[in-house]
């Protein structure tokens, strides 16, 4: 059999791009934190993030670059891997090629999923599961079995090892499950499997007490006291293992907004969407949002569920870098993008239109390369060194036996040199 050449394309073009703008280095905030940690065997900060620590770990062993360019790539192969993993649901409903060229390119270009395939973190990883658990749903919902929906249950509980944010996609997915024959697979032995299969994916977050008793070098899960002594939180009892997995240090955050501070938060992530999808995206996606409902209801409220879930949470999270959270969302809204594309594409052709069909068709490619060329700058970080020249700099003007105190913007970068270069051991680095 002949290679399917664009779903190749479909992964290795966003992979060339990403690997062309890619952070040479260790980034810094979170990233560096992710970095050194999974280099380290060591432990993070809320909710742990057990499956990156363990997935990111084949890709220090890499003979390329730093580490931190090794983690910097795993982003860019999990970026390249959501846009693979949404061309195949967009083939299973029935989208062509150029309305699928035209909504994951956009994807592809976004400013926040272009910066998040460039640096080590969390959130591509996040939509390529969140990917792969849309496509199981739909490869169940073709043959139902116990089987299908097991492997369902097992990936949407591993992928909250990830990133706790997965627990977002519960409803949608127990919607889509629960409206195909319910006394069916309702039935007890049936929700007894799941439950397992669940169960199973969450053991991941077993990885974190078990560190936690290898007492690592690099630990965030817990807090300096007024001595400058760090003080972990015991992952071996109940009570700091729940601490960490749930979240509880962000808790305050959740739901942070009032009513009136709203208007402001929502106004924010309608500009971000806007400029996501480069305006022209938009109304098709919209439109391609009303198209799904219409054509089957079940996975048009799945997808809806999916998307309001994660918009509603993250709007009402009170922090200052929750721009590049809404991933999800953004997934979602490509989905909805190409069903529109294609039934506006439909509807001209049915009319007879062709050259008004060609036209959109030219539209939709001229937007990608638009949004390639305008964001380009904007995302670049292929030549950033900045990180490591500052961490380096800090530790160049520090004394034999220095304490340096330092912020989210300055020390992670320093413990990573320190900890997984062995630059300056003699060097006490405290995070505020």
């Amino acid at each position: 059999a002949c290679p399917d050449w664009w779903a190749l394309s479909a992964f290795f073009l966003p992979l060339l791009l990403y690997l062309l703008t890619l952070a040479p280095t260790v980034y810094n905030l979170d990233s560096a934190e992710l970095t050194t940690a999974v280099a380290t065997n060591g432990i993070i900060r809320a909710t742990g993030y057990p499956l990156y620590l363990l997935l990111g770990k084949l890709f220090v062993w890499l003979p390329v670059g730093d580490v931190g360019y090794r983690l910097n790539l795993f982003s860019a192969v999990c970026g390249a891997l959501t846009i693979f993993l949404a061309n195949r649901i967009l083939q299973r409903l029935a989208i062509g090629r150029w309305a699928r060229l035209g909504a994951l390119g956009l994807l592809v270009t976004a400013p926040y999923f272009w910066a998040m395939s460039l640096v080590a973190e969390v959130y591509t990883l996040h939509t390529a599961l969140m990917a792969a658990t849309i496509l199981l749903l739909l490869r169940w919902d073709e043959a139902p079995s116990p089987q299908r929906l097991v492997a369902v249950a097992l990936v949407l509980g591993l992928s909250c090892g990830n990133h706790a944010a997965m627990v977002l996609l519960v409803p949608g997915s127990v919607w889509f499950v629960a409206t195909r024959a319910p006394r069916h697979w309702l039935r007890p032995h049936i929700l007894a499997a799941v439950v397992l299969a669940v169960i199973a994916g969450l053991s991941v977050y077993l990885l974190l007490p078990w560190r936690f008793g290898q007492n690592p070098v690099f630990n965030y899960a817990g807090q300096y006291d007024a001595t400058g002594t760090f003080v972990p939180v015991d992952l071996q009892t109940w009570q700091g293992f729940l601490w960490l997995v749930s979240g509880k240090a962000f808790a305050g955050k959740m739901f942070g907004y009032t009513i009136a501070e709203l208007g402001p938060e929502i106004a924010g992530f309608g500009v971000q969407l806007w400029l996501a999808f480069f305006a022209i995206g938009v109304g098709p996606g919209l439109w391609g949002m009303v198209v799904l409902l219409r054509r089957d209801r079940r996975l048009g409220l799945m997808l809806l569920l999916f998307f309001l879930a994660n918009v509603i949470f993250y709007i009402n999270y009170r922090v200052v870098d929750k721009a590049s959270m809404y991933l999800p969302a953004y997934f979602v809204w490509t989905l909805w993008l190409g069903a529109g594309y294609q039934a506006i594409l439909d509807e001209m052709e049915e009319a007879g239109s062709q050259r008004g069909a060609w036209l959109l068709r030219l539209v939709m490619v001229g937007a990608v390369l638009l949004a390639l060329g305008w964001n380009w700058a904007r995302v670049d970080l292929s030549d950033d060194w900045s990180t490591r020249e500052q961490s380096e700099a800090i530790l160049q003007n520090a004394k034999p036996n220095a304490i340096i105190f330092g912020w989210w913007d300055t020390v992670p970068g320093v413990q990573y040199l320190q900890s997984v270069e062995g630059q300056r051991p003699d060097v006490t680095l405290i995070n505020r």
